[in-house]
């Protein structure tokens, strides 16, 4: 077992099936207010939309194990993680942002996923 050790998820190669890992928009939310809500989320699904994104979670429903995290989790995912940077920096996104600084407190991490199967 070469490309993975299963008890660490450590890599011994760094790209062990060739594919591009694919990119995560990671939002967590707090919502102050739903009617201008809307609104940036009928912009925001046009910038993810035009980006190839895919919305995977939108909820308010989870148990918060640790820690004291914003109520809403989103989270969206992009064929890779220069796509998702490149969606996250589209003009789009940017006019969506603007819209919600005024309605919400939010924090945004865009990350690279695995490109290997566990």
């Amino acid at each position: 077992m070469n490309d993975v050790n299963k008890h660490s998820f450590t890599r011994t190669d760094p790209n062990p099936t060739g594919v591009v890992a694919p990119g995560y928009w990671i939002i967590n939310v707090r919502i102050h207010d739903q009617l201008r809500y809307e609104r940036y989320l009928e912009m925001a699904i046009d910038a993810i939309d035009s980006g190839g994104g895919d919305l995977i979670i939108r909820t308010s429903d989870g148990f918060v194990a640790a820690g004291n995290p914003k109520p809403r989790l989103v989270v969206v995912k992009f064929s890779s993680y220069a796509v998702a940077m490149d969606a996250f920096a589209s003009v789009s996104q940017q006019a969506a942002l603007l819209v919600y600084d005024q309605i919400a407190d939010y924090d945004v991490m865009i990350v690279e996923g695995l490109d290997f199967p566990f």
